[in-house]
C-alpha cells in the first residue's frame, strides 16, 4: 500500500528538482533513482528518477534546468559582459538542441543588455580584418 501523501510526493519532487531557481535546480538531487517498491509513484517523480539514471550528472542537471525553465534569465551573467556568451551558446548547443527559441532568446538577452559592446566588437573585428588585408 502507498502511504505517501500528496504533500510527501511534492517534497520528493522538490528534492529531485527544485525549480525555485536555476541554481536550486542545478543543486537538486541527481543521483536518487528509485524509491523502493512503491507502485503508485506519480508520473513526474518517475520521470525525474529516470533522468537521474543517466551517468552524466551535468547532463541530468542541464535537462532538469531546461525542463523547469521556459526562459533562462541571463541577467546574473551580465556582469561578466560578453565573456560568458560563447560558453552560454556552447551550453545551449549541447543541451537545448530541441529548443531553438530558447537559444535565440538567451542570445538576444545578451545583445539587448549590451548593445554597444556587441556593435563595438563587430566593428572592431571588421576593422581588424581590413587592416590585416591591407597589410598583406
Amino acid at each position: 500500500e502507498n502511504n505517501i501523501t500528496k504533500e510527501g510526493w511534492n517534497v520528493f519532487s522538490s528534492i529531485l528538482c527544485d525549480s525555485s531557481s536555476i541554481n536550486a535546480t542545478h543543486g537538486s538531487n541527481h543521483t536518487l533513482q528509485s524509491l523502493g517498491s512503491y507502485r503508485q509513484v506519480p508520473q513526474d517523480i518517475k520521470m525525474l528518477l529516470e533522468l537521474n539514471s543517466d551517468q552524466d550528472k551535468s547532463c541530468v542537471a542541464a535537462k532538469k534546468i531546461l525542463l523547469t525553465n521556459r526562459h533562462l534569465d541571463m541577467r546574473p551573467l551580465f556582469d561578466r559582459e560578453l565573456d560568458l556568451l560563447p560558453r552560454v551558446v556552447a551550453w545551449l548547443e549541447r543541451f537545448a538542441d530541441s529548443r531553438p527559441g530558447l537559444k535565440l532568446s538567451s542570445i538576444f538577452d545578451f545583445v539587448r543588455a549590451m548593445p554597444m559592446e556587441v556593435v563595438d566588437g563587430i566593428a572592431g573585428e571588421k576593422k581588424g580584418k581590413e587592416l590585416r588585408c591591407n597589410g598583406l
